[in-house]
């Protein structure tokens, strides 16, 4: 089972090379610039690995409104650049599955949410949440899998790998990775641990399944682009 997965996964790893070179998914930036101006923006998940880049990018290209929102604390690196640009940012820290945290993000024209979905261990909740910050648009991306064949709308869940398993999807991942990035994905590159909840990988859904399960939860899905790795998708409320 072992080997059929890594030979699956191989022949994945090359069909998004291919595509990386024939049909780019383009530039999140100008992605930004196209979404943000005169609408009031949020970035749930603002903090890891960027520190407010999106959230300060909206600010710069004139949306109207901006918050970031982690459930982590605000990084050194966010509280410098917020002061640097005189930044009206807002920053809200919290669970975005909490009543609370919800009501004090409010609802937003266009919701970016990036890097978010996988280490959520109900998915379903996740984007129900996201909807009840969603005015008008959700741009949603992530780390998917590869679509599973015969099952247009499969997934994975992650913490009940073997250990085999678990390695053949952490490199599959490691070598489709940008240059320079943290290569440890808790619960892949290291076995799956309860006591790090949203830390890990739970789920890896095909991009299918990702914009099926927006579908079902009051979004109607305008763009999807994807490598199989690496999903995209632009969707706009029903």
């Amino acid at each position: 089972m072992a080997m059929l997965l890594e030979s699956r996964l191989l022949i994945a790893r090359g069909l998004r090379n291919a595509q990386r070179v024939v049909r780019p998914l383009g530039s999140i930036e100008d992605l930004v610039r196209q979404v943000a101006p005169g609408r009031s923006f949020v970035d749930v998940g603002a903090m890891w690995d960027v520190h407010g880049k999106i959230a300060f990018l909206a600010e710069e290209c004139g949306a109207t409104s901006v918050t970031a929102a982690d459930i982590s604390s605000s990084t050194d690196q966010y509280r410098a650049e917020h002061e640097r640009r005189g930044s009206k940012v807002r920053f809200v820290e919290g669970d975005m599955h909490e009543d609370r945290v919800i009501d004090e993000i409010g609802p937003h024209d266009v919701v970016w949410c990036a890097g978010v979905l996988y280490h959520c261990p109900n998915p379903v909740l996740s984007v129900e949440c996201l909807r009840r910050l969603t005015r008008e648009t959700l741009v949603l991306m992530g780390a998917t899998v590869p679509a599973i064949a015969g099952s247009r709308n499969g997934g994975v869940f992650f913490p009940a790998l073997d250990a085999k398993e678990r390695r053949a999807y952490d490199r599959a991942y490691s070598a489709v990775a940008a240059p320079g990035k943290d290569l440890t994905r808790h619960g892949l590159t290291t076995p799956f641990d309860p006591a790090l909840s949203y830390v890990n990988w739970w789920w890896g859904l095909s991009p299918a399944a990702t914009a099926a399960v927006l579908e079902t939860s009051g979004f109607r899905v305008i763009e999807t682009k994807t490598n199989g790795f690496h999903t995209r998708i632009v969707a706009r409320v029903i």
